[in-house]
């Protein structure tokens, strides 16, 4: 797999059952059976995000850790980019699924959230 370069990435997880998760500030959050897509960025690089991914969270610093620490990864998809599009692969993915959480992963842009439910 190549991880060079910066940009936005899509995680796709699976949760294999349904589960309630104390996601940080946000509190206990009730998650769904089914598969999840998370869009995150990576402008320091790719190599060290994916990699922390793929190894296990052991310290839990962003939302997604939370749900990471419960799901098994599936896939991780790259959008190769020098400017932040992690709001835009938002809201694309807001017109193809379900809207997770308000506020999960997106505290940091105005988006209303960057996790998805597929099913």
């Amino acid at each position: 797999m190549e991880l060079r370069g910066r940009g936005t990435y899509i995680l796709v997880m699976e949760l294999e059952d349904d589960q309630t998760i104390q996601v940080g500030k946000l509190g206990d959050l009730r998650f769904k059976k089914g598969i999840y897509l998370y869009v995150g960025s990576a402008m320091g690089g790719f190599r060290s995000r994916v990699r922390r991914y793929l190894s296990g969270i052991r310290a839990q610093k962003w939302h997604i850790d939370y749900l990471l620490s419960r799901s098994k990864v599936r896939a991780v998809l790259l959008v190769p980019s020098d400017t932040r599009l992690e709001s835009y692969v938002a809201e694309r993915l807001s017109g193809l699924f379900e809207e997770v959480h308000p506020g999960f992963g997106a505290s940091d842009t105005r988006d209303r959230t960057h996790l998805f439910y597929v099913g």
